[in-house]
C-alpha cells in the first residue's frame, strides 16, 4: 500500500487526484468485498469482520469466571501464569501445557475435599476416623478441648500424670489406675453419691498431712469404723486381751461375769481355803483373792 501525503501547497485539483488514486488503488473497490463472503463496506467493518472469520476457522477464546473473554487469534501467544504459592503451569513440546500445584500451597479460603480417604503426609483422614500412617499415635502440641462426649478404652501419658482441671468429670463405667491419684485441692477428695442422687454425699478428704503418710485397707470384707461410730465393734473384732487401764472403774459388773467363769487363774496373789473332814481329808476348796 502506497504513502499518499497531501502537501499545504497542493491545490484542490491535485487533492481530487490523490484523494481518487487512494480510494482506487490503495482502499480498493468496495465491490470486491461481496464475493470474498465480507458484507461490510467500510475498512473498520470489514476488518472486524474478517477478524471473527479468521477467529471462527482459527482460533479459540478463554474465559475466566467473572466472564471476562478474550480472543486468541492464530500467531498470538496464550500466557498461562500459576500463583507462587498454589499452581505451576509449564509449557513443553508438542504443544502441551501442565498445571500442577506447587509443593507448598496457600489458600486464603475455605477447601473442601468431597472424597472418602484423605492423606495430609503421614496422616490419614477416612470418614470419620483419623490415624497415623506410619505411628500408633498421633501427637497434638496444644490444648484440646471436646464440646461433645470423649470416649477412649485407655488414657496414657509420657509423663505418668494426668492433669484434670474442670469443675466436673462423669464418669458411667469404671476408672482403672495403675499409679497414684493425687489431689492437688487442699479441700478435695473423693465424694460419693451413695444409690440416691439428692443432696447428701459423703466426702473422702484427709488433713493436710505434716509428712508421707499411708493408711492401708485390710484383706478383707468389711465395715469401715470411725471414732464417732457407736454399737459396730464385736467381740471377733477384739484380738488379745483388754488391758485394765482400758476399763473404768466399776465397770465390770457381777451380771457381766457368766458362772464358773473366774477361776485361780483370774485372781491375783491367789490365797487357798480349805475345808477338811475329821479324817483330814479335804472336802472343799476355795480360792480367794490375796492382798
Amino acid at each position: 500500500m502506497a504513502i499518499t501525503q497531501i502537501l499545504t501547497t497542493d491545490t484542490l485539483e491535485q487533492m481530487r487526484v490523490k484523494i481518487n488514486t487512494l480510494a482506487q488503488n490503495d482502499f480498493g473497490d468496495p465491490a470486491l468485498l461481496g464475493p470474498a463472503g465480507i458484507a461490510a463496506t467500510s475498512v473498520v467493518g470489514a476488518v472486524i469482520e474478517l477478524s471473527s472469520a479468521i477467529f471462527s476457522a482459527a482460533g479459540f477464546g478463554v474465559e475466566d469466571v467473572t466472564s471476562s473473554f478474550q480472543q486468541v487469534l492464530p500467531g498470538e501467544k496464550l500466557r498461562v501464569l500459576g500463583a507462587s504459592n498454589q499452581i505451576n503451569a509449564v509449557v513443553s513440546v508438542p504443544d502441551t501445557l501442565t498445571i500442577s500445584l506447587t509443593p507448598n500451597i496457600t489458600i486464603s479460603g475455605n477447601f473442601t475435599a468431597s472424597g472418602s480417604l484423605h492423606t495430609l503426609g503421614t496422616i490419614e483422614i477416612s470418614g470419620n476416623t483419623i490415624r497415623s500412617t506410619d505411628s500408633s499415635q498421633i501427637v497434638i502440641n496444644d490444648s484440646v478441648q471436646f464440646s461433645g462426649t470423649v470416649r477412649t478404652n485407655t488414657i496414657a501419658t509420657i509423663s505418668n500424670e494426668i492433669v484434670l482441671t474442670a469443675p466436673n468429670l462423669t464418669c458411667s463405667g469404671n476408672v482403672q489406675i495403675s499409679g497414684f491419684f493425687y489431689s492437688s485441692n487442699a479441700t478435695g477428695g473423693f465424694v460419693f453419691e451413695g444409690t440416691t442422687n439428692d443432696n447428701f454425699e459423703t466426702t473422702l478428704t484427709c488433713v493436710d498431712p505434716t509428712a508421707d503418710r499411708t493408711i492401708t485397707f485390710p484383706n478383707i470384707t468389711g465395715t469401715v469404723i470411725t471414732n464417732a461410730d457407736t454399737a459396730t465393734v464385736s467381740n471377733t473384732m477384739l484380738a488379745g486381751s483388754i488391758t485394765g487401764g482400758k476399763l473404768l472403774d466399776d465397770a465390770i459388773t457381777e451380771a457381766k461375769i457368766a458362772d464358773d467363769a473366774v477361776g485361780q487363774d483370774q485372781l491375783k496373789n491367789v490365797v487357798t481355803l480349805q475345808i477338811l473332814n475329821s479324817s483330814g481329808g479335804v472336802l472343799k476348796t476355795i480360792f480367794g483373792a490375796g492382798a
